[in-house]
């Protein structure tokens, strides 16, 4: 298994072509607006949780300001679909203010989200909430029992703080530290199941 440690200087770049695949369900190298939002949705289905719903709802707000956002910066139209290289343009615009803009963009999506993962609101995250939030997300079987490990949650019975888990989201989306926990929220950021580098030019 590759480790962030082969590559560490595109560290943020590979992150961020792994949520390219995230959106990218029928893997034509393209995605629309629209794809992100519907993201969200696949999340909540997975989750069981109902659409209508107060936890659902602020996941739905909370995407559609990231949504807004990315096309504010970038003048991405919903009509049009972009590839992996305009993808990491579009996430560098997006976080071009660094902390302040992931505080305004990413973090409301990253709790409203893992608000709903904890379905019982106890403010832990069990492996079966951690799992289907996975699901959702479209995250290959061994890449979400290796993030469920790296994240502390190796048997059903083991629960991790949300506050952990947000820590982990941020670093994520933000960090270039190769030790980072947040580097494995998804697994192997660099296995081939995630995007074939052909396409993205990797």
């Amino acid at each position: 298994m590759r480790t962030p440690h082969d590559l560490a200087s595109r560290l943020i770049e590979r992150k961020v072509d792994v949520c390219f695949a995230q959106a990218d369900h029928d893997r034509d190298a393209r995605i629309e607006l629209a794809d992100v939002s519907l993201l969200f949705v696949r999340i909540l289905v997975y989750l069981g949780e109902p659409l209508g719903s107060r936890k659902a709802q602020a996941v739905l707000a909370a995407s559609q300001g990231f949504c807004d956002h990315i096309a504010a910066v970038t003048g991405w139209r919903p009509d049009r679909a972009i590839t992996p290289e305009e993808w990491r343009e579009a996430m560098a615009k997006a976080l071009i203010g660094g902390a302040a803009d992931y505080d305004a963009y990413f973090k409301p999506v990253g709790e409203a989200v893992w608000s709903a993962v904890d379905r019982d609101d106890d403010g832990q995250i069990r492996l079966t909430e951690f799992t289907a939030f996975q699901q959702g997300m479209g995250t290959p079987a061994p890449n979400i029992a290796l993030a469920a490990a790296r994240m502390g949650l190796p048997t059903g019975t083991s629960e991790v703080p949300l506050g952990d888990i947000l820590r982990t989201h941020r670093e994520f989306y933000t960090s270039d530290d190769p030790e980072a926990a947040g580097n494995w929220l998804y697994g192997d950021v660099w296995a081939d199941e995630f995007w074939d580098g052909t396409k993205a030019g990797l």
